[in-house]
């Protein structure tokens, strides 16, 4: 099943899905940070990556041709990776456990988003 990895599929959703999670985190950031909660950006950043992991993986397997969950998985796991190594560039002392939980969280709904992508895209046509 490596050999059908389509590499740019996998780096496109690792992508977008980036994007996405940098864009939900403005999204729920600033009306959290208005109504006065002090954790606001932490809150927001959570949130923005499981919406980021789902969506990273719905371009990922939108994009593949075949494999579609699996695309999605990769992808989950790259973002999941990508959090992880700005975390502890950052400084952040998360334990294995919680490093763990990340992986199989980018991997579960990195799944689901390529499941989902991969089945809008390939719907049988209706016979006439």
């Amino acid at each position: 099943m490596i050999a059908a990895v389509r590499v740019a599929a996998v780096a496109l959703g690792i992508g977008a899905g980036a994007l996405v999670a940098t864009v939900a985190a403005f999204v729920f950031w600033i009306p959290l940070a208005w109504a006065g909660i002090e954790a606001a950006p932490l809150i927001g950043l959570t949130f923005a990556v499981v919406i980021g992991l789902v969506a990273g993986g719905f371009v990922s397997g939108r994009l593949a041709p075949a494999f579609w969950r699996f695309h999605g998985a990769l992808a989950g796991f790259g973002m999941a990776v990508l959090v992880l190594v700005i975390a502890r560039l950052g400084g952040s002392p998360a334990p294995t456990s919680r490093v763990l939980l990340l992986a199989a969280l980018g991997i579960a709904l990195g799944g689901l988003g390529g499941v989902l992508g991969g089945r809008r895209r390939n719907r049988p046509k209706p016979v006439a």
